[in-house]
């Protein structure tokens, strides 16, 4: 055996120790001391062994850093909740990611006593927005103060005489407490506490004083007391939030007890867009990015459908016309155009979609008899028993004092004695029946050669027959014939540009007549008549009785079934006529209005006539071409008139679209000049 070595008792309890690793470092042995065997029979060479020993080094674990997940290196909720940066320093506003808010609050005590439908939809508007609050109360605990708080009123009420300053507030708490007790009693209304906040903001300093200002007096107007949160409009920021936690002195100020009738007519339940279903696309509104859609024949909505149309030249008003024509076509409602001013702009799309193009002028062979009963005005349902032909005599004087607007008295009844002779010698008299044979066959018609035949026979009536020679054997002769066009065509255009400029008044009554007798046909039927340049009907160049006549078709076209729109670009010679009656009566008669681009000394007539507060005024000063100010009734957009690429082509009188488009046209063509050269060839081969 080899020599084993000798361990003392601190060497063997040292190793031990060592090993269950509780020692931390080396102790250098320490000199052995003799020790008895326990056994005299253990060989001497294990009492001299030495032991000689590494303590087990201790591993440490290495520290990490805590893991990150994907997660949590994104942006939290929070943080695309919170604004980058808010400055609370303005008494009257503060200034969040650089834009100007301020805040109002209702008083408790500036509320209507009366209140109708939706009462806070006024106050909402272009950077106004309304925050209510409301908090039911347990009805238990409110009557039983209601009731003692009437009667102390009432016991106060006896005790004061009735010239003291508070005894109509004592009348009026004790009829406010009759009042509440009446709806939760009788009505079972609950009781409310309301809290009113009005934000406003803007993009500068300047322009929320503004708004502001005229926010504080549309609650005047409203019989509203609205106050401004100053010194704390940060308080008011965090109570205005959508959390229903107000701040305590804000909650205090604008505390108002409502019960649930008034509480549910509060909702603002109108919208600043404009999208009727049923309705045509006539662009996007500037405020709110979505589709503005109109539908003028929704009586429900409208109480009538009619359209007045102004701005100025190249504005974009025959672009607009042309879009709703033809997006109405599209709905199968038949559309008649009459265009005194430059009608060629009209005919692309007309002839593109299949309509009729009638041209009105001396050189042109299209002829409307101004005397033609027509049997569109028959009472097909038989209700009326009114004279045609003494409507049309009524219409004849329309068209002769546009002729001779010096008419005198005793010429009106020349004429209308005439008129009676003449159409008598055609068998025509005031009986209805006796404009058609016993076939049912319309009779022939007179022209204004038989006029001019029967006018001429008297001394007396000779100058108004002089009037008609140019339509009988002058330059117009064209314009005195029978009606050789018809309406029964769905999409119209009547061209009256080229008739000249002194027979222009006389040709839009010709055009508008013989369409509005179209109108009157059907009253089932949906239809609509579109007057371009309207003033030159009911401005300085015409007179009473043409415009007279127009208005009375926008007043009643409704009873027919239909529509009409006019559009202007004179605004001043649209007011001129009787101080402006006319171009004021067309204005009322439209319930909707649509105002594009006009000129500065102008856009005052479209403040008055659409009554825009002075924040809508600036902003329709800044619309450029395609933009128009929408006004259907209270709500007022901008929009941005659309058109599809097509449509574009079809209407557009740009120099450079008109370019772009016959360069087009000359390389297809090119192109197909091509191809059927190189079939030639090929076929020769």
């Amino acid at each position: 055996m080899g020599r084993k070595a000798k361990f003392s008792r601190g060497q063997v309890e040292e190793l031990s120790q060592s090993r269950a690793g509780s020692v931390k470092k080396t102790v250098p042995p320490e000199p052995s001391k003799p020790t008895e065997p326990a056994d005299d029979t253990e060989p001497k060479e294990r009492k001299k062994r030495r032991a000689f020993s590494l303590p087990k080094p201790k591993w440490k674990r290495r520290s990490t850093a805590p893991e990150v997940t994907l997660e949590q290196g994104q942006p939290s909720v929070m943080d695309l909740i919170c604004p980058a940066s808010v400055d609370l320093t303005a008494r009257d506003r503060l200034e969040m990611d650089g834009v100007c808010h301020a805040y109002l609050y209702v008083a408790g005590y500036g509320y209507q006593t009366l209140v109708g439908n939706g009462w806070l939809s006024a106050l909402g508007g272009d950077g106004v927005s309304v925050s209510f609050t409301l908090r039911r109360q347990q009805r238990d605990k409110i009557l039983p103060k209601v009731v003692q708080s009437t009667m102390w009123s009432r016991s106060r009420m006896r005790e004061i005489g009735d010239t003291r300053s508070d005894y109509e507030e004592l009348g009026s708490a004790i009829a406010a407490g009759a009042y509440l007790k009446e709806g939760m009693n009788r009505y079972n209304e609950d009781f409310y506490f309301m809290y009113t906040l009005i934000e406003v903001t803007a993009d500068d300093p300047a322009l929320l004083e503004q708004r502001v200002a005229d926010v504080e007096r549309l609650c005047v107007s409203q019989d509203m007391v609205c106050k401004r949160c100053d010194y704390q409009q940060g308080e008011a920021f965090c109570s205005f939030l959508p959390v229903v936690k107000l701040h305590p002195d804000i909650e205090r100020k604008a505390r108002r007890n409502v019960l649930t009738m008034s509480a549910a007519s509060a909702f603002p339940f109108s919208s600043y867009d404009i999208f009727d279903e049923t309705g045509i696309f006539l662009g996007i509104n500037q405020h709110t990015g979505n589709v503005c859609m109109v539908d003028v024949f929704d009586s429900s909505k409208y109480s009538n459908g009619n359209i007045s149309i102004m701005g100025m030249s190249g504005a974009g008003k025959t672009y607009l016309l042309q879009l709703v024509a033809m997006r109405y076509r599209q709905q199968n409602v038949p559309t008649f155009i009459i265009a005194p001013l430059k009608g060629h702009e009209y005919r692309i799309a007309c002839e593109a979609i299949g309509g009729k193009y009638i041209k009105l002028s001396p050189s042109s062979g299209d002829c409307i008899n101004i005397l033609e009963i027509r049997r569109t005005a028959l009472n097909p349902e038989g209700e009326s028993k009114d004279s045609l032909l003494a409507d049309k005599i009524s219409q004849i004087h329309i068209f002769y004092s546009l002729l001779m607007p010096e008419m005198t008295v005793e010429q009106r009844n020349l004429l209308d004695v005439s008129l009676v002779e003449c159409y008598a010698r055609f068998g025509i008299n005031y009986d209805n029946e006796s404009i058609v044979w016993a076939d049912g066959k319309m009779k022939p018609m007179p022209i204004l050669k038989d006029l001019y035949d029967v006018l001429i026979e008297r001394e007396e009536s000779k100058p108004l027959a002089l009037v008609l020679t140019r339509f009988v054997s002058g330059s117009a002769h064209q314009l005195g014939g029978q009606t050789n066009v018809q309406l029964s065509n769905k999409y119209t255009v009547i061209d009256i540009s080229e008739i000249g400029k002194d027979l222009l008044p006389l040709g839009m009554f010709l055009a508008t007549s013989f369409c509005w007798d179209r109108c009157k046909q059907d009253r089932s039927e949906r239809k609509i008549m579109i007057l371009d340049e309207l003033w030159s009907l009911i401005g300085a160049g015409s007179n009473m009785l043409a415009a007279d006549f127009v208005l009375e078709i926008f007043k009643i076209i409704r009873g027919y079934g239909g529509i009409a729109i006019g559009a202007t670009q004179d605004l001043s010679d649209y007011f001129a006529l009787e101080d402006g009656r006319y171009g004021r009566g067309i204005i009322n008669a439209c319930r909707l209005k649509i105002a594009l681009p006009t000129e500065e000394n102008e856009a005052h007539y479209i403040k008055d006539s659409l009554g825009l507060t002075d924040e809508e005024f600036d902003s329709y000063r800044g619309f450029e071409r395609g933009q128009a100010l929408l006004c259907a009734g209270k709500t007022r957009i901008g929009v941005n008139v659309h058109a599809s690429k097509k449509e574009h082509d079809l209407i557009t009188t740009d120099r450079r679209d008109l370019e772009r488009m016959r360069h087009r046209a000359t390389l297809e063509k090119l192109e197909k000049g091509d191809e059927a050269h190189a079939a030639e060839t090929a076929g020769i081969t």
